[in-house]
């Protein structure tokens, strides 16, 4: 399969998850090229990243021009449209990136790559003036991948440690299995990847995706995957088929390996020119949307439309392109078109962009730089970290044999110390701490917050502890779980706690999560009638484009002020569209901290028939 059809293929959602970049490295097809651009690596794959966006190889350079959002100074005018420059880019003479200089952001990133004997082994990043990235590959006698060593550096660090990878290597009769060890920023191994080439099949079992279990077939020069095997949830299958040519027919969904779940086919013309995906719905047995496709002589997509299972036309899309003569588009402009305006409504052109494309003659210069000294502190990695790694390895796994066993303490059970570092119960993690005045002692108090291994009714429990001065020794006033949600209360925003300060001779606790609404809690907590006591409550809660709705509780006079307001959105503006704000007293006994139950307590505003929980 060329470059082209890789690029212009039908591609499903699953197919999206796991047909990597690597499965696009068909013009190196030596056995180290095809293992190594198999492997996932990002920094091997990205070098070749360019290469199914050309017809043509041969290319010196490559300046890309995108439509100007805003005119500006730097604008360029041609054919009557705006553009801004958006990357400029040198290629080895295989297709292989040299040289990219592009803006992300308010930054001017440049990314260099140097080659040694053939094969990549460093990608250099300058993300501004002040901060580089490094990427090191290292191969073994075969030429295949068997290190990368991931760092940074700064205005403020020289050497900052981001990640570690090690390939594996065994080999019988036809058979080669490449075990990947990755160490992430926080040195902690991933768990162990096995990729394991049987030509022309390669199996994936990768433990941490979403799909465990994934088989791919060598077709027309490239990898292809033809099942998947517990995607995303135990026992549900997928799997593709082709035709000869290598072009997707069917992605179908098994639950429990043989009841269809859902699927997609796809049609073609004997040409190709011309493809239709057909997805299904109602547990695969009926028609769902349809979408059309039309591709050039280039294999370049010049038409796209979908019609709901309803019948109704979606917009129609369609591209228009030039080409140079070595057959690459120097061009493309892109139309929509609304059905519901009628047949003969007018196309918009909704974006546009065009590339300036040098190729190598004899006068051609790429950019020459050397190669930086691989630095001491990174050779130090390959001992260090995986030392590290299976330290903390070693710890999580006595944590959860601990929670597992029940061998730990529910509590803070040492009541005098020197530090307070000396107060965090073994399989217990120290968290935070802050101090400040919360009674008339003329010392500062000091509160901890730890995560536990209790487990709670969403993750682990989390702890606040209190700490008073007597002499030159810290000693424990007051423990509580309740001030704390568990770990895992944020929901999508992971670990809820956010925070916690002394004012006022209160202590207060944030606490923030949701999804795509989000929701922030603040508690305030006071010694009073010799207990603790909560005394105040302040909640945010909604998402931007629909409502907000906050209240800010003081249960020492009983004052709830309710606030509201709800918006709409469209494309260009956010319009307000209803606010109002009420106070009302509701007069309750504080409740004491150790009976308070974070976000489970409900206040009501009859008045605007709303209600709020703190």
């Amino acid at each position: 399969m060329n470059t082209a059809e890789i690029r212009n293929i039908a591609v499903p959602k699953v197919l999206k998850l796991v047909f990597s970049i690597s499965f696009m490295v068909s013009c190196a097809q030596e056995k180290n090229a095809s293992i190594n651009g198999s492997l996932d690596n990002h920094t091997f794959n990205s070098a070749y990243s360019d290469s199914v966006n050309f017809a043509a190889t041969n290319i010196f350079s490559v300046i890309k021009f995108k439509k100007a959002e805003q005119k500006n100074s730097s604008s360029i005018n041609r054919d009557g449209l705006y553009y801004n420059q958006e990357s400029y880019t040198e290629y080895l003479r295989d297709g292989r990136k040299l040289y990219q200089k592009y803006n992300y952001d308010t930054n001017a990133v440049v990314e260099k790559f140097h080659y040694k004997n053939n094969l990549l082994v460093l990608k250099e990043s300058v993300e501004n003036k002040n901060r580089s990235r490094y990427n090191w590959l290292f191969y073994n006698k075969e030429n295949n991948l068997q290190e990368e060593i991931e760092y940074k550096k700064d205005d403020s660090q020289s050497f900052i440690y981001e990640g570690y990878t090690q390939y594996s290597y065994s080999s019988e009769a036809k058979k080669i299995t490449v075990k990947i060890l990755d160490y992430g920023y926080d040195s902690i191994a991933d768990p162990e990847k096995e990729y394991i080439f049987e030509f022309p099949f390669l199996t994936k079992k990768t433990p941490l995706y979403q799909s465990k279990i994934h088989r791919y077939q060598w077709m027309n020069g490239t990898y292809k995957p033809i099942d998947t095997k517990d995607y995303i949830i135990e026992n549900r299958d997928v799997t593709f088929r082709y035709d000869k040519s290598g072009y997707l027919l069917s992605e179908t969904w098994f639950a429990n390996h043989h009841s269809l779940e859902n699927k997609t086919e796809y049609y073609y013309s004997k040409d190709y020119l011309e493809r239709t995906e057909q997805q299904y719905h109602m547990l695969g047995t009926e028609k769902s949307t349809k979408t059309t496709r039309r591709y050039d002589d280039h294999n370049n997509l010049v038409f796209e439309q979908s019609t709901e299972y309803t019948g109704h036309l979606q917009y129609a899309e369609s591209f228009e392109y030039v080409y140079d003569e070595q057959g690459n588009w120097i061009s493309k402009k892109h139309y929509r078109q609304d059905p519901d305006e009628g047949a003969n409504s007018k196309k918009k052109l909704i974006d546009y962009e065009y590339r300036e494309i040098k190729y190598y003659d004899p006068n051609s210069e790429p950019k020459s730089f050397s190669l930086p000294e691989f630095p001491k502190a990174a050779e130090d990695i390959r001992i260090k970290i995986p030392k590290i790694s299976n330290e903390k390895q070693s710890q999580i796994n006595a944590f959860q044999e601990a929670v597992k066993s029940g061998n730990f303490d529910t509590e803070i059970t040492l009541k005098k110390a020197k530090t307070l570092e000396e107060f965090t119960p073994k399989f217990w993690n120290l968290k935070d701490q802050n101090f400040g005045n919360l009674d008339n002692s003329p010392e500062d108090e000091a509160v901890c917050v730890y995560e536990t291994p209790i487990e709670g009714d969403l993750g682990f429990a989390q702890s606040l502890a209190i700490y008073k001065k007597e002499g030159e020794n810290w000693v424990l006033w007051h423990q509580s779980t309740n001030p704390i949600l568990s770990t895992e209360h944020g929901g999508m925003m992971g670990n809820p706690y956010e925070g916690i300060s002394i004012k006022n001779k209160t202590i207060i606790v944030n606490h923030f999560g949701g999804s795509r609404q989000k929701w922030h809690y603040t508690h305030r907590y006071r010694f009073q009638n010799n207990a603790w006591y909560l005394i105040g409550a302040s909640v945010n809660f909604g998402s931007p484009c629909d409502y907000f709705q906050s209240l800010d509780y003081n249960i020492s006079t009983g004052d709830a002020i309710f606030d509201y307001y709800s918006e709409t959105c469209s494309k260009n503006n956010a319009v307000q569209t209803k606010n109002w704000k009420e106070k009302v007293n509701k007069k309750i006994p504080s409740p004491l901290m150790d009976e308070f139950q974070v976000g489970e307590n409900r206040i009501e505003l009859k008045s605007k028939k709303t209600e709020m929980f703190y």
